[in-house]
């Protein structure tokens, strides 16, 4: 019955850490700034480095069919999620192996990186 009481507690206790970093995160976040980058095709793109123009077609029909696509600064890739961290992709969709400006905030965490896009920028 003891070890039971401390599983709960224990468990209580990381559920309400997990809610307080969430809401600090959200609510620590500074204002947006714009950002370039090439919307990609994830598996392409790490599997043989293709992106850009010439991959295109490629790139559209897998991220249409529902392939990951992610945000490509430079050497970084970027999950785009809206300020609640929910995916951004949906806006995405139609512009693969295309460069855009996007505002929002680069937060990265345990190698993982995402774009917050900012709220005025959807």
């Amino acid at each position: 019955m003891k070890k039971l009481f401390a599983m709960g507690i224990a468990a209580l206790f990381l559920a309400m850490a997990q809610v307080t970093y969430a809401d600090d995160a959200a609510t620590a976040a500074p204002a947006g700034k714009a950002m370039n980058f090439t919307v990609v095709d994830v598996a392409c793109y790490i599997s043989k480095g293709a992106y850009g123009p010439d991959h295109q077609a490629c790139g559209n029909k897998c991220v249409k069919a529902g392939g990951e696509l992610a945000l490509k600064n430079g050497e970084n890739l970027y999950i785009p999620v809206t300020s609640d961290y929910k995916s951004a992709r949906k806006q995405f969709v139609k512009k693969c192996d295309t460069d855009v400006t996007v505002t929002g905030n680069v937060v990265s965490k345990g190698g993982v990186n995402y774009f917050v896009i900012s709220d005025n920028a959807k």
